[in-house]
This record gives C-alpha cells, sequence and structure tokens, in this order.
C-alpha cells in the first residue's frame, strides 16, 4: 500500500513535534521532613556480633521514650548506649545518621550511630554501639509503640 506524499510529510511532521515535545525535563523540588523520633520504642531486634540474641533474653520491657523537648526516658534498662535519663541531639535534623546521649550526671556524652529505615510500613530506629567493651557490638532495631 503507497501513501501518498502529502500523508506521509504530515505524519512526520506530528511525531517530530511529538517527538521534541515529549522530552522537556521537569525538575520536582522535595523538601526533605525533619526526622521526629518523638514517642515510646521497644526493641524488636538484638544482634550482638553478628547472632540474634532477641530470644535470649526479655527485651520486651525495655522502652525508651524520646520527648519532643530533646529529653528521653528509659524503662526497664538492658544493655543499651545509655542506662540513665538525659538529654539527646540529632546530628542533623533533616539526614540523622548520629545521636548524641546526655545521661543526666555524666561527665561525658555518649554517641551511637544509628539509620531510620521504613520496616513493613513500620518506621524503624537501628542503633549499633559497643557497651563498655569494644569487641562487642550490638545492633538494636527498635519500633514505636502505639498507645
Amino acid at each position: 500500500m503507497i501513501f501518498p506524499l502529502q500523508k506521509v510529510v504530515r505524519t512526520c511532521a506530528l511525531f517530530l513535534v511529538l517527538l521534541i515535545t515529549a522530552c522537556e525535563q521537569q525538575d520536582i523540588q522535595v523538601q526533605e521532613s525533619v526526622k521526629d523520633i518523638a514517642g515510646a520504642w521497644r526493641i524488636t531486634k538484638a544482634v550482638r556480633n553478628g547472632v540474634d540474641i532477641t530470644a535470649y533474653a526479655d527485651f520486651t520491657q525495655f522502652r525508651i521514650n524520646f520527648g519532643t523537648n530533646q529529653q528521653y526516658t528509659i524503662e526497664h534498662p538492658m544493655p543499651f548506649v545509655v542506662t540513665k535519663n538525659g538529654g539527646y541531639e540529632l546530628n542533623d535534623p533533616k539526614y540523622p545518621f548520629r545521636i548524641r546521649f546526655s545521661e543526666n550526671g555524666a561527665a561525658q556524652p555518649l554517641s551511637s550511630s544509628f539509620t531510620y529505615p521504613v520496616v513493613n510500613g513500620k518506621r524503624n530506629l537501628v542503633f549499633t554501639f559497643s557497651p563498655g567493651c569494644q569487641s562487642n557490638t550490638y545492633v538494636y532495631t527498635l519500633e514505636k509503640v502505639h498507645p
């Protein structure tokens, strides 16, 4: 089947116009939100030196409550970055990777790296720390407790 030359030229012109207009690039600016860790958190997984120890201790009672006033409280302490109540500070409010704890009465603040992933639709806090002995590294995964 042979198309008349006029139809071929129109079709080519239409494709050319579509090709030129279809490649417009738009930059989308998304503002990163300030990370809010306020609330009560519980341990859902504990790993020591790469071994899952969640089943070997009762982590269910441990709670750390981060307040909106940069203060935290601990209920039923476990081996953790800190064992006493105090203050906390994130290294960056939008992209935090470290948290600094200032225990009440302590001379020096303690720092821990952490991540802030979403797992199964729930925000988690994952702390990596060594409480005292540098040969033991703990990784705790905490999940927010909903009242």
